[in-house]
């Protein structure tokens, strides 16, 4: 069984000098489908040529960051991202959702884009990729509003037991986005122990975010999606699992997710 990297930005400037390279070890390293979330109009064409290019294994998204909201001109910005006709069918709605580590100040307004575009997932019948960085509150309030109309996965989970435990119990239809921070020894001892003790594997799915969070022993280089294999590894360790089983269940749980 292959390998799903369900998040990772292999149209990013970090790339630019040795893109096909990185996509073809990712696939040499069983890693044979990959998601490409959009974070804004200037990811799209970045995001088709590699769509073209490889087009087994690089499925693609629609969506707006939070980081990238432009505040005089979010409307125009979202016309002009879901106006835009990819070679492929996009798989999900993302990366969208709230931040509230530097942003706060402009809340309101993301939780209006956010709201947009779960909308816009619900129209279309597809699962939305989440970002939420210290915002979870906040981004429950507006899924309450949309229980069981729409699915998708909350982008590198990181918060605590309490949270995991009400998407596990209100939103039947999400999944947990794990990816380097799960290998984190300090920072991702709280994450490592809510995979051992609380996610059951048919609700996880594997990412890298790269070219960022890279995992141990890769820690502080540039991440990419052949990484993956050390995620699988630490969850393999966690579950007391066997990686085959990893790889299997989260393979399975990321097609039913995209339809992939």
């Amino acid at each position: 069984m292959y390998i799903v990297d369900t998040h990772t930005h292999f149209f990013d400037s970090a790339f630019n000098q040795d893109r096909k390279e990185t996509v073809l070890r990712a696939i040499d390293a069983n890693v044979k489908k990959m998601v490409l979330p959009c974070c804004s109009e200037n990811s799209l064409e970045g995001i088709e040529h590699l769509c073209k290019m490889f087009q087994e294994n690089c499925f693609p998204t629609l969506g707006l960051h939070p980081e990238d909201i432009k505040i005089e001109d979010f409307e125009n910005q979202l016309k002009q991202i879901f106006d835009y006709q990819f070679s492929k069918p996009i798989v999900a709605i993302g990366e969208i959702g709230i931040d509230l580590h530097y942003m706060k100040d402009t809340l309101k307004i993301q939780k209006k884009v956010f709201e947009k575009q779960v909308e816009k997932a619900i129209e279309k019948q597809l699962p939305i990729i989440i970002h939420c960085r210290e915002a979870y509150k906040e981004i429950f309030e507006i899924l309450d509003n949309f229980k069981n109309q729409v699915s998708g996965i909350f982008h590198c989970f990181s918060s605590n037991k309490n949270d995991a435990e009400k998407i596990l119990n209100d939103y039947e239809n999400f999944y947990f986005g794990i990816g380097g921070v799960v290998t984190f020894k300090k920072s991702g001892a709280e994450v490592a122990e809510i995979v051992k003790d609380i996610l059951p594997l048919n609700k996880i799915v594997l990412e890298t975010d790269s070219p960022y969070l890279a995992p141990v022993p890769m820690r502080g280089k540039r991440n990419e999606s052949s990484f993956i294999n050390f995620v699988v590894n630490k969850i393999a360790e966690l579950k007391n699992l066997d990686t085959c089983k990893i790889i299997e269940t989260t393979t399975l749980n990321a097609e039913k997710i995209f339809k992939i």
